[in-house]
């Protein structure tokens, strides 16, 4: 694995020298976010996830592709590590569960900075841009739209977000716990995995990729273009999903 390529894959200089600080951390999570979807694909392949970094970095950054929280953060833990960032993964339980399943805790990863805790994530659809303090409940995030906080109670902590003028509601929860890939490689495998083959056509297909001014997703046979506060849907149909998910998000695959 070259750590050149995955800077590549997220469209940053593979010769430049990174630095750890809180501004290479914003501008990582920046360009992930812009240039990796969120995809659910495999579900409707048929095709078992992996947490096997090897297998991870050749879909991701060999094939294009994206990936499910699990791929996107082993794979985004691996560069933070190797640039010398201190970070680790951690479980999350999320409020909506609709596009992986009952089955499958949100991944996200904890980087510490001089001290400091920082939430990341780059695997969730419409979510936080950048790192968020856990422990500052001062801090708003902002993106699409979308207000985001942190609110601390003892060792359990919550990411809230709030829609316009809607009240503050849980993203999803997490504490510091660190989770290795042991701790959720058999969630692909065996009955677990099964049952999940069988209920999948309850999962939709959902294909998402932020952009700078807004986000562009693909839902079943829907597709979804926000730029700004405007916002464009259209149907598509089963035998021109390949073709949108070239146009759209450079992945070639038959599906």
């Amino acid at each position: 694995m070259e750590i050149e390529k995955i800077l590549e894959r997220i469209n940053l200089d593979s010769f430049k020298t990174y630095e750890v600080s809180l501004q290479t951390l914003q501008l990582l999570q920046k360009q992930y976010l812009l240039n990796v979807p969120y995809e659910n694909l495999d579900f409707i392949l048929n095709k078992k996830f992996s947490s096997d970094l090897t297998k991870v970095y050749e879909k991701i950054v060999n094939n294009n592709r994206g990936g499910i929280c699990y791929e996107s953060h082993t794979l985004f833990l691996y560069l933070l590590k190797t640039l010398g960032f201190n970070a680790h993964l951690i479980f999350a339980k999320v409020e909506d569960l609709t596009y992986i399943g009952k089955d499958y805790p949100h991944l996200v990863i904890l980087v510490n900075l001089n001290g400091i805790d920082y939430l990341v994530d780059v695997a969730n659809g419409q979510n936080v841009r950048e790192p968020m303090n856990i422990d500052d409940e001062d801090f708003i995030s902002k993106a699409e739209n979308n207000e985001y906080k942190i609110k601390a109670n003892k060792h359990e902590y919550t990411l809230l977000v709030k829609y316009k003028q809607k009240q503050w509601s849980a993203r999803y929860y997490f504490t510091k716990e660190e989770k290795t890939p042991s701790d959720f490689v058999d969630i692909f495998k065996s009955d677990k995995a099964n049952e999940s083959d069988k209920s999948q056509n309850k999962v939709p297909l959902l294909v998402t990729l932020a952009k700078e001014d807004g986000r562009i997703t693909m839902l079943d046979d829907i597709m979804i273009v926000k730029e700004g506060d405007n916002k464009r849907l259209w149907n598509i149909s089963k035998e021109n999903r390949s073709d949108v998910l070239k146009e759209y998000f450079n992945i070639i695959i038959k599906i």
